[in-house]
């Protein structure tokens, strides 16, 4: 796995063999198929370590009280991973692997993942900070979109999103002006600090 993750990161999804694994390991070009039914059952594998990789970097954000603040943390851990595994994110979350039920163990992984969105969500309900401007469903998954659009928009189009300021400012100013929305109180995002979780590895 750590083979192929390197593989991933240095040729993209499409330099990823199976066999060019194996002769780079000295075993038989069949050897990798005792493990992976093919490429993609290779690639789900990653996405799912993927995941598991994202979720602690996002552990910070679960264990804060504060719904605006634990939202904007998973936002900036969210932006902070794109930004790190670039490769891996673009495999967790692009077309590569559909439909996704083909693969339980990563469907199961981002089936997680919206759901650590929803926990914030109906967090904010309850202690009457977030706004219930509609279901949590819903709810979860305009915040998930929005957060997404920052990391993709960073990575694909820094050029013009950043606009010759610094991305990671740039990222930050997004994610807070979209939980302001989403707030009882607009102004307390705004005095809240930033505190995204530890780098991840």
């Amino acid at each position: 796995m750590e083979l192929a993750e390197k593989h991933l990161v240095t040729g993209g999804i499409g330099e990823l063999s199976l066999r060019a694994l194996a002769r780079e390991i000295g075993v038989s070009q069949t050897a990798p198929y005792r493990h992976f039914k093919d490429k993609n059952a290779l690639l789900a594998a990653l996405a799912t370590e993927g995941f598991r990789r994202f979720f602690a970097l996002c552990e910070a954000s679960e264990n804060e009280p504060r719904a605006d603040l634990s939202l904007l943390m998973f936002g900036l851990s969210y932006v902070q991973f794109a930004k790190l595994h670039t490769e891996m994110f673009h495999l967790m979350f692009g077309p590569v692997l559909q439909p996704r039920n083909d693969y339980p163990e990563l469907f199961a992984a981002g089936r997680e993942a919206i759901y650590k969105v929803r926990a914030g969500v109906e967090r904010g309900f309850k202690t009457n900070v977030i706004r219930q401007l509609d279901d949590v469903a819903s709810m979860a998954h305009t915040v998930w979109a929005a957060v997404h659009g920052v990391a993709t928009l960073m990575l694909d189009h820094g050029d013009t999103y950043g606009y010759h300021r610094d991305l990671d400012l740039q990222a930050e100013k997004s994610l807070r002006m979209m939980i302001a929305g989403l707030c009882t109180d607009p102004t307390d995002i705004s005095k809240l600090p930033a505190t995204p979780s530890p780098a991840a590895e």
